[in-house]
């Protein structure tokens, strides 16, 4: 009996060599899986950047429907949920959430309005970088309105 016992007590555990293959299997798995999850983080911040500019374009649309005209760079977004000054006719908030005036990495949409009565508004979120340019997901994402 305590020679079985002895010989049982001597095969339990795992060998170093079991060991490092399990680790070995474990770090091929991650350096396939990691990229491509990451890689679809980056796709689903572009996508939440684009829908959320298109929500802030449907918010200028109905603004522009109450007052006749887009508000002012100086106004900015701001004034989609704040009344800007002497805007009696002023019908928002339209928007409710201060968060949809930014883009998915936490920076300011940048609202360019009309030069002039009748040109279109433009709305960018400066991508991944937050820099003028760049290419993949760092790339600018440009919402300009229809007329």
């Amino acid at each position: 009996m305590e020679v079985a016992r002895g010989r049982r007590a001597r095969r339990a555990g795992y060998t170093l060599t079991e060991m490092l293959v399990v680790l070995v299997i474990i770090g091929l798995i991650s350096a396939i899986v990691v990229p491509q999850t990451l890689g679809q983080m980056d796709r689903a911040k572009v996508r939440a950047a684009r829908l959320k500019m298109e929500s802030v374009a449907a918010a200028l649309e109905m603004y522009s429907a109450d007052l006749a005209q887009y508000p002012t760079g100086a106004q900015g977004l701001e004034a989609l949920m704040d009344p800007p000054e002497g805007m009696a006719e002023w019908a928002g908030p339209y928007l409710s959430d201060p968060a949809l005036i930014k883009d998915p990495w936490g920076r300011a949409i940048v609202y360019a309005p009309p030069a002039t009565p009748g040109d279109r508004f433009s709305l960018t979120s400066y991508g991944a970088d937050g820099a003028p340019g760049g290419e993949g997901f760092k790339r600018d994402i440009v919402l300009q309105a229809a007329r």
